[in-house]
């Protein structure tokens, strides 16, 4: 490649990168924004006790309200705890389970509900292709 190509190659290849990461910021600013606006709808289908809005329009689909508890991780107290009530004749075989799964953390117990996220979801029915 000739001098002047790779300096237009590396002019294009700049312009891309900088066109790359001004399309990042915008996307950033329009997440936080659709984040705020989905509190907002959040509020209102919680308070209001509405779990689905139907959209109009051709093809607009539907927004949905769910919850989801997700389980806290399992700790290394709790495993000990539960090993020493099934294998309490067996202490030989529950040193060994416990240096197999060395690599569990120690952390304090969390509760055993665990945490409840709400989340806001479009479905958009599939469009016919012909």
């Amino acid at each position: 490649m000739a001098n002047p190509e790779i300096k237009e190659v590396i002019r294009s290849w700049v312009r891309l990168d900088d066109e790359n990461r001004t399309l990042a910021v915008r996307q950033k600013a329009i997440r936080d924004e659709k984040n705020r606006l989905s509190q907002e709808i959040l509020e209102f289908m919680r308070s209001n006790e509405v779990d689905n809005f139907n959209l109009e329009g051709t093809g607009m689909g539907t927004i949905s309200r769910s919850t989801r508890t997700s389980k806290p991780p399992l700790r290394r107290d709790q495993i000990r705890t539960q090993l020493l009530l099934q294998f309490s004749d067996q202490p030989q075989r529950v040193a060994e389970a416990l240096r197999a799964i060395e690599g569990v953390s120690e952390g304090d117990d969390m509760s055993i509900v665990g945490t409840k996220k709400e989340l806001l979801s479009r479905r958009i029915p599939r469009t016919m292709t012909v």
